[in-house]
């Protein structure tokens, strides 16, 4: 039971933080006293490293979570994603925003999140997820204004009724099957009709919170309507955790209908990139080109699920996905840290280089790992993900990625030379040693991962 002692802990963080309701703690002591607990929690990840596995569970809980190598980094990193998200709540820009509940609600996300990530059965995996989704709504809508409760209220109209198709789904899969546990249904499904439906029922609920493409149309306005900081977090932690039950469900245990899920994917991966940098390309808003660019980097990672084979494993996906959450993180804090929750234009990062000369380098490194830039971890993973497309002999699904890549080098570009080579706009900017010390932690991720001085997946021996 060691193995659970992280997520317990999660669970007395959120039970502190409820009692905070209660007292005048101010905003700053709160994220510190927070960032102190996230960190705690971080810790214990590593403490229980050697013993992170099946071994010990209740019988209860067998076959319902696995705890395997895979959901160990997703833990990690969500908890890495968690302390920028909360680093990045420093600078809201007023505390009418802020209120104790933001924190708890943010903990309760988090946790949900992170076990969802252990989930090995479809009503288990649902329930966490609501438990998660529950929170970012509330969330999303506790700025009052009229734009972040209409996106609070789309992202819950819309997510109730994707979760309708999943239950749906559930029942077809569980009639053909007689369990919703992921490793029976691998072995008892078949490829009838009505396991094929059920299949993508559930398939598509993953598919909506993943953003991708014929699923994305609510991410641009969900996201653009959240604050800057929780922007960060949808599109970083969020995006992470809803891969990782799609992975599990899909590759933890093979099915007969690998076959059709893996031209699924490769029919995705090519429409979600053309799409969103179709939708990106004319974007001025720097907040919603992250978020439109998103369902690029979405389909990149889905070049790798749609090449896996008994030659080629998931690592591109997971580094892939591991690596841009943590720089898509780091990008919504810094520009949250500058501008707080202006609406950000290209022309307003106009000889940002000036005021803000560390904050400005490391929004041009995140732009560069973006494109895939040499010695950038972005280069790093592009490398990997077009790598094993080649190698399963996908290499049409390379070519498009790669002609993707070069695309996506216009909007980016943009947003470099504005910092460098525009006239200032005289936007309202704000600079703290807190601003820099994030550009510094993105600069220094982004050049020795992709460098290979370090390596996350290695060093937390994952494949």
């Amino acid at each position: 039971m060691i193995q659970l002692a992280p997520f317990i802990l999660s669970l007395i963080i959120i039970l502190i933080n409820i009692f905070l309701c209660v007292t005048n703690i101010s905003k700053k002591a709160s994220i510190n006293l927070n960032i102190f607990f996230w960190i705690i929690t971080l810790a214990s990840f590593f403490i229980v490293r050697d013993s992170f596995d099946d071994t010990g569970l209740p019988n209860l809980l067998v076959g319902f979570i696995s705890l395997d190598k895979f959901s160990f980094g997703l833990c990690i990193i969500l908890c890495v994603l968690t302390l920028i998200f909360l680093f990045s709540s420093k600078f809201s820009d007023d505390e009418r925003y802020y209120k104790q509940e933001f924190i708890v609600l943010s903990n309760l996300a988090t946790f949900g999140l992170m076990a969802m990530s252990l989930s090995t059965e479809l009503i288990l995996t649902l329930i966490f997820l609501e438990v998660a989704s529950i929170a970012l709504y509330a969330l999303i809508a506790m700025d009052s204004s009229q734009k972040s409760v209409e996106s609070a209220f789309k992202y819950f109209v819309l997510s109730s009724f994707m979760g309708a198709f999943y239950l749906l789904g559930t029942a077809f899969i569980f009639g053909t099957v007689g369990s919703t546990q992921y490793e029976k249904i691998a072995a008892r499904l078949d490829s009838s009709y009505l396991a094929l439906i059920g299949t993508i029922l559930v398939l598509s609920m993953m598919f909506f919170k993943i953003a991708i493409f014929g699923f994305y149309r609510w991410s641009i306005d969900v996201y653009f309507g959240a604050r800057t900081n929780l922007s960060g977090y949808l599109a970083s932690a969020f995006k992470l955790a809803s891969f990782a039950i799609l992975i599990k469900f899909c590759f933890l245990y093979q099915t007969q209908n690998m076959a059709f899920l893996q031209n699924l994917f490769a029919l995705l991966a090519i429409l979600s990139m053309f799409v969103g940098n179709f939708l990106t390309i004319k974007e001025q808003n720097v907040k919603k080109i992250l978020i439109t660019a998103s369902i690029v980097h979405s389909g990149y990672i889905f070049i790798n699920l749609a090449s896996v084979n008994f030659e080629i494993s998931l690592y591109p996906a997971f580094f892939y996905l591991g690596t841009y959450a943590v720089v898509v993180a780091f990008a919504f804090a810094i520009l949250n840290a500058v501008f707080k929750d202006q609406n950000v234009k290209i022309c307003d990062l106009g000889g940002l280089y000036k005021t803000h000369p560390l904050e400005s380098f490391a929004l041009v490194v995140a732009s560069l790992s973006f494109i895939g830039f040499p010695y950038t971890v972005g280069f790093l993973g592009k490398v990997f993900i077009f790598g094993s497309a080649v190698t399963s002999s996908a290499t049409y699904l390379a070519i498009f990625g790669i002609a993707n890549t070069i695309i996506s080098v216009y909007y980016y570009l943009k947003i470099i030379t504005s910092i460098y080579f525009k006239n200032s706009t005289q936007k309202t900017t704000y600079s703290s040693l807190g601003a820099k010390i994030l550009a510094v932690f993105a600069i220094a991720f982004i050049v020795l991962e992709g460098s290979g001085f370090m390596s996350i997946v290695s060093f937390l021996n994952l494949f």
